[in-house]
């Protein structure tokens, strides 16, 4: 069988299949101070490669390549930056998410457009909150990428040498996640889970800046979605439904301003409950301080039933909310619902063939809220009236899918974080005039005061919604992208037929300029309730410029597509999700696109364990396999998983309590005799979602089977691999591995001799970032007889991407012993990381 080929050094230029040497030069991928997008600042206008240009230099690429070595993707994207998680401020900064060459990090954009980047401290940044003031904001931070994640408070002002970072929860066994600041911004309220709690509980914990904290509510798979102030108690004329989200940080509020924010009233609106089976929660408390046994609390379940999709806010100052939920629905729709006195929920917004999947009320008024759908995974906008529920489309969006909505406090723009197949993650604007009146008024000014950003062009107010829609400009607000282009694919949908006649949709990409069936590789998310949408992928957009066709299917299990398809693979339906893999491969060879002796399979989280599955129970229809921090056995995922994702996962994969049975007959390590094809195990060191311990295992018993699998190890990632350098490491082992499989003859090959590593190397105790890194695994410990084709004809290690060497962390093994997992990750180096 094949084994891994050597890995060149891939540099920007001289490689045949890429632009020639007078193209221009790559900005570094690890540079991040490019400034504005300074391609085009207009949608149309060169902010995406024309369809025509693409074709041409898609034709370049392909003359200079054919006959001599496959098409490489560019090393800029492969780490191709991305731009997400955007958090606005009320006077117009905005904070942001940017990929970062050591993980991702936060940066903030002041009005005038200057950025920097702030100090978090160290760990992988996944989201900010600004307080109320502006003065601080909340980070989420997840040290050494793992699930214990910390809140850390940053002063924006503070340079980045001060220190300006201070630990307000999580670590040290915990989790927490920042949700809302109270309304006078000295205190903030987060979710926390421990693993100390072996019922998975997560707590809604109110903690003052000081660190004082306390607990007010906790349940399963906890979220805070809004919290106001207690609203003070309606008198008997009071028959107020308005929809308006104003929330007076005073009204209704029984504490006077400098009252300590732990002696307040608050009202929570909660979702809580396992995974497909959330509810709405409202909690109401009064506490005291100190403690002393004066706390009220109040809780009830708002009407509706369960829902898979659960996201909203407060509305008329706490007496009514907007929630974007499938409560008692097929599809996820815009409801109004009343808190705290008797009456159906009001819909504002639904469609029979699209989720809302975003919502922002635009202006003080709120009367209009600005709604994002997806529509079979591409993203449309609309504005909505919510009193009257009547709606007006706006321009298609910039980029395919829409991963972040938010609005301008005076309702006049919308922040949208967005990404493409053909580009990825970046944040855009769009202009919204205020009212009805058809008033022309000029163009965003640029930085400073300055002209107009260059092509911009004046637009008018908007109509009433239900008239005619004027012109709207989007506007790239921060990109990263790489500025040289590149020869990508843009997917199609796709549709194919399952073994009981359910439709499975996907995305189809075909290398360009070829005909007849191609090797092809099916790739699978993970969830299983995430979707595949057209979003970059450079590991795809990789294989796709090899020769290499990909579908990633959306199989049952799978979110956007109605709440009946999303729940058709629970429990032991999930057999029928395991043969929807196969049924796509049987559905391309059948029409004629997909060779069938050249077909591979590739996933990540579930769709790693969905990887396995389909390996060992189709192996007839597989050449190679590639396995990304997926479970190999559902019992002891159970086991080693963080207890609040193991009590979320009861309603997905079964009980171990009470369904060992069904949890053995779907996990793929007891059917691994019947493993085939070569495998490729990717996994973060510092994972606990899915912990390691999985993939030795996956590894282990591939290897007793006799089948060629190879073991990547990144020390310092968690369950994502999101470290440029690692990405893009992740990216060639992993493309090498399948088009070496896919794009050669089906010749049988001996395996070669690997190395025999017993229990004491293969066990919980090498995957360590202290044990696996390239000082333990290097040459003179793993030499060329030993490592085989990760070394090249001369015995020395290939060169890696930015400066690394690109199997560092390669572990070639046969059966061993799988032991209890140790503690894994720098615990001593960052509070909460390892066991």
């Amino acid at each position: 069988m094949a084994r891994l080929r050597r890995f060149d050094d891939l540099t920007p230029r001289g490689r045949a299949g890429e632009l020639p040497a007078t193209a221009a030069a790559p900005a570094s991928a690890g540079e991040l101070g490019r400034g504005e997008l300074g391609r085009g600042a207009e949608l149309g206008r060169g902010a995406e490669l024309g369809r025509a240009a693409e074709l041409a230099l898609a034709g370049e690429l392909l003359r200079a390549g054919a006959g001599a070595v496959p098409v490489e993707l560019p090393e800029e994207w492969m780490a191709a930056v991305g731009v997400r998680s955007p958090a606005l401020a009320h006077d117009g900064r905005l904070a942001y998410v940017v990929d970062g060459p050591d993980g991702p990090r936060l940066w903030v954009r002041s009005a005038d457009g200057r950025r920097r980047r702030l100090d978090t401290g160290p760990g992988h940044v996944r989201a900010a909150l600004w307080s109320p003031a502006g003065d601080l904001i909340a980070v989420h931070v997840a040290p050494g990428g793992g699930e214990l994640t910390e809140v850390r408070i940053v002063d924006p002002g503070a340079t980045r040498e001060a220190v300006g970072v201070r630990w307000l929860a999580g670590g040290n066994g915990r989790a927490a996640a920042p949700a809302r600041w109270t309304a006078d911004g000295r205190a903030l309220l987060v979710t926390e889970s421990d693993r100390a709690d072996p019922a998975g509980c997560t707590a809604a914990v109110l903690v003052a800046l000081d660190g004082r904290s306390t607990v007010l509510a906790e349940g399963i798979a906890l979220q805070v979605l809004d919290v106001v102030p207690l609203p003070a108690a309606p008198s008997a004329t009071d028959t107020d439904t308005s929809t308006s989200t104003s929330t007076d940080s005073d009204a209704g509020c029984d504490r006077a301003p400098g009252v300590d924010p732990l002696a307040g009233a608050y009202r929570l609106l909660l979702r809580e409950g396992p995974r497909g089976v959330r509810r709405v929660l409202v909690v109401d408390v009064r506490l005291t301080v100190p403690p002393a046994g004066g706390d009220t609390y109040a809780s009830w379940e708002l009407p509706g039933g369960s829902a898979t999709s659960l996201a909203g806010r407060f509305t008329a100052a706490g007496r009514r909310a907007l929630l974007a939920c499938d409560l008692g629905r097929e599809r996820v729709a815009l409801l109004d619902v009343p808190v705290d006195a008797a009456g159906a929920a009001l819909v504002v917004a639904e469609r029979a063939d699209a989720d809302v999947e975003w919502f922002a009320p635009l202006g003080p008024d709120a009367t209009r809220a600005a709604v994002a759908w997806n529509v079979a995974g591409r993203s449309e906008l609309a504005l909505v009236d919510l009193a009257g529920g009547r709606s007006q489309p706006l321009p298609a969006p910039p980029r395919a899918v829409i991963t972040g909505l938010l609005a301008r406090p005076d309702g006049r723009e919308l922040v949208l974080a967005v990404e493409d197949s053909l580009a990825p993650p970046e944040i855009w604007t769009c202009d919204l005039p205020a009212n009805a009146t058809g008033t022309p008024r000029p163009a965003a000014a640029g930085p400073g005061g300055a002209s107009p950003r260059h092509g911009a062009q004046p637009v008018r107010d908007l109509p009433a919604v239900g008239q005619e829609m004027p012109a709207v400009v989007y506007r790239c607000l921060v990109s990263r992208a790489p500025a040289r282009a590149a020869a990508l694919v843009r997917p199609v949908a796709r549709t194919v037929r399952a073994h009981d006649g359910r439709t499975l949709s996907g995305w189809w990409y075909r290398p360009s300029s070829t005909t007849g069936p191609q090797p092809t590789l099916i790739y699978l998310h993970g969830g299983p309730e995430a979707q595949e949408r057209p979003t970059y992928n450079p590991l795809l957009q990789a294989l796709v410029a090899r020769g290499v066709a990909v579908f990633a299917p959306n199989v049952r299990g799978s979110g956007g597509f109605g709440r009946s398809y999303e729940e058709a693979d629970h429990l032991e339906r999930r057999a029928d999700g395991i043969e929807d893999v196969a049924s796509c491969v049987r559905e391309l060879v059948a029409a004629g696109d997909a060779d069938p002796e050249r077909i591979g399979v590739a996933g990540r989280s579930y769709g790693g364990y969905l990887t396995l599955a389909a390996l060992v129970r189709f192996p007839e229809l597989f050449r190679v396999g590639v396995d990304v921090c997926g479970m190999v056995d559902l019992e002891t995922f159970y086991r080693h998983t963080e207890p609040w994702i193991a009590a979320s996962a009861l309603t997905k994969y079964g009980d171990p309590r009470t369904q060992p049975e069904l949890l053995r007959a779907l996990s793929p390590l007891h059917r691994m005799d019947a493993l085939t094809a070569p495998l490729l195990v990717v996994h973060g060191a510092n994972d606990t979602n899915v912990p390691v311990i999985e993939a030795e295992q996956a590894v282990a018993a591939a290897t007793a089977r006799g089948v060629d699998c190879r073991y990547l190890l990144f020390p310092g990632e968690g369950h994502e691999v999101v470290g440029l350098t690692n990405r893009v490491r992740f990216v060639r082992a992993a493309a090498d591995w399948l088009a070496g499989c896919l794009l050669e003859p089906r010749v049988p090959q001996p395996r070669e001799a690997g190395i025999e590593l017993g229990p004491q190397l293969v066990g919980p105790q090498l995957v360590g970032p202290q044990l696996v890194g390239p000082q333990l695994v290097g040459p003179q410990l793993v030499g060329p007889e030993r490592l085989g084709s990760a070394l090249g004809p001369d015995g020395t290690r290939a060169g890696g991407s930015l400066g690394q060497p690109p199997f560092a962390d390669l572990v070639v093994a046969r059966a061993a012993e799988v032991v209890e997992p140790q503690p894994v990750g720098d615990g001593a180096g960052h509070a909460g990381i390892g066991r």
